[in-house]
């Protein structure tokens, strides 16, 4: 019997190690998408490692030096934006704030699609106060970073805070968000245009040696 126990208390722990394992792996790679409002598109990246994501602009596809970066610890809710044109950095402070809209009808219908050969499901958030509503095609996996980033960030645009209302976004990423006034014009598109997990360089995440720091 103590033998059996014994056996039995060390499988439990080899499983419960693999879940919590499990439950700990996070994306690394880089994430590529396009943004788009009636006018024009901007492109940016998010290269991510562990809690540490970077976040690049770029005003085509083609350049290869961005014009602006963002470098975000997501543990410490630290933002630096670097100015690659003239070799500084910023210290952008994180504020909390509540994106709950008592307002928003949030539909999570049984709709799915093919994205960059990931398979999204349609989730939607309609505010008729704003006279908005966005539809998500949002794809399972281990993306936790993604909820993380949009809070220290603070971003205010619809994009961001109608995803911050939907409930469990842990661990998916939206592949796509198109959003519509309510008589169905576009207002504005987000598109991944290229994902892919591997291991990234920690240099990356690393604020350059010869920027030097402005304050507002």
């Amino acid at each position: 019997m103590k033998r059996i126990l014994t056996a039995t208390l060390g499988l439990a722990l080899v499983l419960g190690t693999f879940g919590l394992a499990k439950a700990q792996k996070s994306f690394e790679g880089y994430i590529e998408f396009r943004k788009t409002n009636l006018v024009e598109s901007t492109y940016y990246k998010y290269s991510v490692k562990g809690n540490k994501v970077r976040v690049d602009e770029y005003e085509s596809p083609k350049d290869e030096k961005p014009l602006a970066t963002l470098l975000v610890d997501l543990d410490k809710k630290e933002m630096l934006a670097l100015s690659h044109e003239r070799n500084l950095y910023m210290k952008r402070e994180y504020k909390a704030y509540d994106p709950s809209d008592p307002d928003s009808e949030i539909t999570k219908t049984s709709n799915f699609k093919n994205v960059l050969g990931k398979r999204c499901e349609q989730w939607r958030v309609r505010n008729e106060k704003k006279k908005t509503d966005v539809i998500y095609w949002v794809t399972p996996g281990d993306y936790n970073f993604f909820p993380q980033l949009l809070e220290v960030m603070g971003r205010k645009d619809n994009f961001a805070t109608f995803y911050q209302q939907l409930d469990d976004i842990e661990g998916v990423f939206p592949m796509s968000a198109t959003e519509y006034d309510l008589v169905r014009n576009v207002k504005g598109k987000l598109e991944v245009v290229n994902i892919q997990s591997q291991e990234m360089d920690a240099s990356q995440f690393e604020l350059p040696s010869t920027y030097l720091e402005v304050h507002n």
